[in-house]
């Protein structure tokens, strides 16, 4: 992000009661493990890669939403 990474953005979204539970799913160029086990040690529900074919993103997010809609009518 040009202003604010995404990780950050992140924490001050975490950091909100109000939006403290918005699903967070980072779209990012950066691929190396360092960055990925960062992000991924914030818990967001999705880490998808830049580079990923259009309708693998896609599907990743319509996934997550699918299951979401599976664990509230559980609920």
């Amino acid at each position: 992000m040009p202003i604010t990474p995404g990780p950050q953005v992140m924490e001050m979204i975490r950091s909100e009661p109000e939006s403290a539970q918005v699903p967070i799913i980072f779209l990012t160029g950066n691929s190396d493990r360092q960055s990925v086990m960062k992000v991924m040690a914030m818990k967001p529900q999705g880490y998808l890669l830049k580079t990923m074919d259009k309708y693998q993103i896609m599907d990743s997010i319509d996934t997550f939403f699918e299951t979401q809609k599976w664990k509230n009518a559980q609920v």
